[in-house]
């Protein structure tokens, strides 16, 4: 099908932002228990195409085809597959024993879908509760913060939660919206709710906007939960296993049989009398890290990139989309993204929007070039 003339595309970028500035945001704020709710109960089914208006049809932007090609949708990708299993496993073993229980951490450059993941193992896990009390609706088995405005108060990192859990009172009136407040400490009912909720799961996003040291008062907190209620903390940011690692040091050496410890000699004296030098001594406190990487794109290799821009086709739901439409563009696809998950769905969910107004319906390396997202 040829391309709409300039005119016409004009006229529809015109009905795209007048629709844009009348209609609300979709996604629901995923900080509080019903956003968070509605993200992991949200079902996204691929339309069936026999049951829209034919290619060329006038759409306007609560379309059900628009809004499911906006969605970034888990597609099959090698690195989410073993991070969400390993994330399983842990919490698994966790949530089977009342000691030695551990964090994970999830790290990698700016738009590697970091924080996609940690949303992702979170819904996972809720859904598996659920599944197992179906009855229960008490429960609230995950928690989703992102680090505070201000870090350098522990009770701010507490009001986060909070705020999730619907503790934190709204302002009466606009004169106490206004008003400077000092931040009460909701620490004791934080812990409560948490408590009776039998929480597991707390996800923590936005380490990379810290200081180590902001992070330390937060770190103790967070230790009494997983030392008394067996909660599992996964961080998450650009640089977050080093800031997450030096508060931890930190936090553990702060203490004076810490410092005597780390005092000691690297060797022993044996029964035999003579003097044995240590192995290397692991560190506990060292946490497992996912590393989030771009996408590498191999000469002949089909079980890569190749792969994900297939999920991305299966995916899609377009009358006329051409076979191998993303496939036989990878090289031109990971030169445009450099392999970043995130510029990479923002440029097929765009350009499959954009084919879907104009009444192409397909994707081309036209459309692609045509489509901006800054890489």
């Amino acid at each position: 099908m040829p391309r709409p003339k300039a005119s016409t595309r004009a006229e529809l970028d015109r009905q795209i932002l007048d629709q844009a500035r009348a209609a609300p945001m979709a996604p629901r704020w995923i900080f509080t228990l019903q956003g968070w709710n509605n993200y992991v109960h949200e079902v996204i089914e691929r339309p069936d195409l026999a049951a829209f208006a034919p290619p060329g049809t006038p759409v306007l932007s609560d379309d059900a085809r628009l809004r499911y090609h906006a969605h970034l949708r888990l597609i099959s990708h090698p690195a989410f597959d073993k991070a969400l299993l390993k994330a399983h496993r842990l919490l698994l073993a966790n949530g089977n024993r009342r000691e030695g229980l551990m964090e994970r951490v999830i790290d990698g450059p700016p738009g590697t879908g970091k924080t996609f993941l940690l949303r992702v193992i979170g819904r996972d896990f809720q859904r598996s509760i659920e599944e197992r009390y179906p009855d229960d609706e008490s429960r609230i088995p995950v928690v989703h913060i992102t680090a505070p405005q201000d870090p350098e108060n522990a009770l701010n990192w507490v009001w986060e939660i909070a705020d999730f859990l619907g503790l934190t009172p709204a302002p009466k009136d606009l004169d106490e919206l206004l008003q400077p407040r000092r931040t009460p400490d909701l620490s004791q009912p934080v812990w409560r709710v948490m408590e009776r909720s039998s929480t597991q799961l707390l996800l923590v996003d936005g380490l990379q906007r810290i200081h180590p040291e902001q992070l330390v008062p937060f770190l103790i907190y967070l230790g009494k939960l997983r030392e008394k209620l067996g909660i599992t903390t996964i961080f998450c940011g650009t640089g977050s296993h080093g800031i997450l690692q030096a508060a931890q040091d930190k936090a553990v050496h702060a203490g004076e049989a810490m410092k005597g410890l780390s005092q000691r000699a690297p060797v022993i004296t044996g029964n035999d009398g003579k003097e044995h030098r240590l192995l290397p001594q692991a560190d506990p406190s060292r946490l497992p890290v996912t590393w989030l990487d771009p996408i590498p794109l191999y000469t002949g290799d089909q079980e890569t990139w190749p792969s994900i821009l297939r999920s991305f086709e299966e995916n899609l739901s377009l009358h006329h989309l051409s076979p191998h439409a993303l496939v036989k563009e990878a090289q031109y696809l990971h030169a445009r993204t450099g392999g970043y998950f995130k510029l990479l769905s923002q440029l097929v969910c765009q350009a499959a929007m954009t084919a879907i107004e104009d009444g192409s319906e397909d994707i081309t390396r036209e459309l692609l070039e045509e489509t901006e997202i800054g890489g």
